[in-house]
């Protein structure tokens, strides 16, 4: 009966070990981020710059739109490419092929994708889904699980800019509980 069990176990610990879902690397947003990025030094140096100047003013709006430019290109975190990534958040449809969205930003928080100033590009990836995959369009504002392999690649979008790409990438429906 002993051997019985202790083979038991050591069929159990092998079959837990030998799981068949892929190892994913990148599993929280905030991983994509360098832990040496300081957003707040960035913003705290606009708003000096942005305080002499009028509300709604061109100067305002131009220090505004070069915080946005310096945000763009900070914090990426170099040790995220290439690893494999299941995300979760929500997107902006890019392309639509027949009833799916194959093309989409990608954000954390569904108010990234429908407040301007967009998300961060360290907090935005460009999603090109795997053939036949793709987002339904009627899905289009649930949250979305994304599954591929992560790459540093900055890609400008009329809605956004985003530092990261995933190709050939699968989705999922993941309602929030």
């Amino acid at each position: 009966m002993m051997r019985f069990a202790a083979a038991f176990f050591v069929i159990v610990f092998l079959l837990i070990g030998c799981s068949t879902e892929p190892k994913y690397q990148i599993g929280e947003w905030k991983t994509l981020i360098d832990p040496a990025f300081d957003q707040e030094k960035i913003v705290t140096h606009y708003k000096q710059k942005v305080a002499q100047y009028a509300e709604g003013s061109k100067e305002e709006i131009a220090i505004y739109a070069q915080m946005q430019e310096a945000l763009k290109n900070a914090g990426n975190n170099r040790a995220a490419d290439n690893k494999r990534a299941k995300l979760s958040g929500y997107i902006v449809p890019l392309d639509i092929d027949g009833d799916k969205v194959s093309r989409f930003l990608f954000f954390p928080t569904a108010a990234a994708c429908i407040h301007v100033p967009s998300s961060p590009a360290n907090q935005t990836i460009l999603v090109e889904v795997k053939k036949g995959e793709g987002v339904l369009l009627e899905d289009a504002y649930e949250r979305i699980t994304v599954y591929g392999m992560l790459h540093l690649e900055r890609h400008e979008e009329a809605t956004g800019t985003a530092s990261y790409v995933i190709r050939d990438a699968v989705t999922r429906v993941t309602p929030e509980l």
